[in-house]
């Protein structure tokens, strides 16, 4: 039996290279390479964005902000008991104001962050990102500001110029209603890319404290060592601070559920796309359906010889997977390299008509992250689905009778 497998695989080998110069530029092996290689740029940019999420727009914001219940400052034995709570690596002051900045003509809402600069650089990277100025300018310039180059542009301000922060307090004096605002100088410009950009500003504590006075209340800025602990850790400190009430929030009740929706969007995005590959691989069915129609005469000849149904279906399943295995790999090739191109149309598109395609985003940037897990999973789907689809005309192959094929041979 064992020259008739030989003789089924020698016949298999000689009708290979003639398939696939038929089919290989056919509609099932393109449809199967662009199905794979649309489902790869997809999840490299969905886990680009989750990538971006978690290492840049949750290390630029707070993982947690802890402040007194009471609308009192924080006591030196709060503030301690905090900082050495498990799983926290790093606490500085912050206090959030909403305020209006005012300049040559514009105004923009903002969220006004006073902080002590030297602190700050342990749990925050947006000194990382500065463009202009200095971020220690902060402590040096009684009035100084930093703010992004958005803002920067929005108002036309540069590093030096002089901007009106103007708080939503309505005071009453003998001359009247009257706002609270101070004016700030500029001491550097930042570009994070992200969320940020849009509204966030910095000044010192001292400044802060002669813009509001009574009205400052300042608490503390966490780093946790694991994003997802944060919520367990604020319960932590809760417990431990039973008898001095404090409150507090978590970056998840400001950006968890945009991180969620990343999370279920790779989801839904890989079971549809997933549907588009089993779509293009059931064209396999088609194709080999036809080779088995244009080979019965083969087919007859082989079980005359004394070839088993097994391994008729053999034939045509290893038939199937060569086709799946030539569609993947280039599909797989199209998928890594279209990410890099998908980035460089976008920018080149960005720079000559002046289009913000992710403007409204948290990054104003196209993030690619190819991981080895997603190319690896793209391609046992693709050759599973593959396989199954030539399951059937290989079962028809092997019930074939041997008349009908030496028939359609004469």
């Amino acid at each position: 039996m064992g020259w008739v497998f030989s003789l089924s695989y020698r016949m298999a080998g000689k009708l290979r290279p003639s398939v696939l110069r038929k089919r290989a530029q056919g509609l099932p092996i393109i449809g199967l390479s662009l199905a794979v290689a649309i489902l790869i740029v997809v999840l490299s940019v969905v886990n680009g964005f989750e990538v971006a999420m978690r290492e840049r727009v949750l290390a630029l914001f707070p993982h947690a902000v802890i402040v007194n219940a009471v609308g009192a400052p924080l006591t030196e034995p709060q503030m301690l008991r905090i900082s050495q709570t498990p799983g926290v690596v790093g606490v500085a002051p912050i206090a959030e104001i909403s305020a209006v900045l005012v300049a040559n003509g514009e105004h923009q809402a903002a969220l006004v962050t006073a902080i002590d600069p030297i602190e700050e650089q342990k749990v925050n990277a947006v000194p990382d990102f500065m463009v202009s100025g200095h971020w220690s300018m902060l402590e040096a310039v009684p009035f100084g500001v930093v703010l992004s180059a958005h803002l920067a542009e929005k108002l036309g301000l540069i590093t030096g110029g002089r901007v009106t922060i103007m708080l939503p307090v309505v005071e009453f004096s003998l001359i009247g209603m009257k706002t609270r605002s101070k004016r700030f100088t500029v001491v550097g410009t930042f570009d994070t890319d992200s969320d940020l950009d849009k509204s966030v500003v910095y000044i010192g504590r001292t400044a802060a404290r002669a813009l509001l006075s009574d009205r400052y209340l300042e608490g503390l800025r966490l780093k946790v060592n694991d994003l997802f602990d944060s919520q367990q850790i604020l319960e932590q400190i809760y417990i431990a601070n039973l008898d001095q009430p404090i409150r507090g929030s978590t970056w998840m009740s400001r950006h968890g559920n945009l991180y969620a929706a990343i999370g279920l969007q790779k989801s839904i995005m890989f079971v549809l796309l997933g549907l588009l590959i089993a779509v293009a691989a059931f064209n396999v069915t088609s194709q080999l359906v036809i080779f088995v129609e244009e080979h019965r005469a083969d087919v007859a000849i082989l079980k005359t010889l004394g070839a088993t149904p097994g391994e008729i279906r053999s034939v045509f399943v290893a038939q199937g997977l060569g086709l799946g295995v030539l569609g993947t790999v280039i599909g797989l090739m199209i998928g890594y390299l279209g990410c890099d191109a998908l980035q460089l149309v976008l920018n080149a598109a960005s720079e000559a008509f002046g289009w913000a395609v992710l403007e409204q985003y948290f990054v104003q940037y196209l993030p690619i992250d190819r991981q080895a897990t997603d190319f690896l999973i793209v391609s046992l789907m693709s050759l599973l689905m593959c396989v199954l689809a030539s399951l059937y005309p290989a079962h028809r192959a092997a019930q074939m009778m041997i008349t009908e094929g030496l028939n359609d041979g004469g």
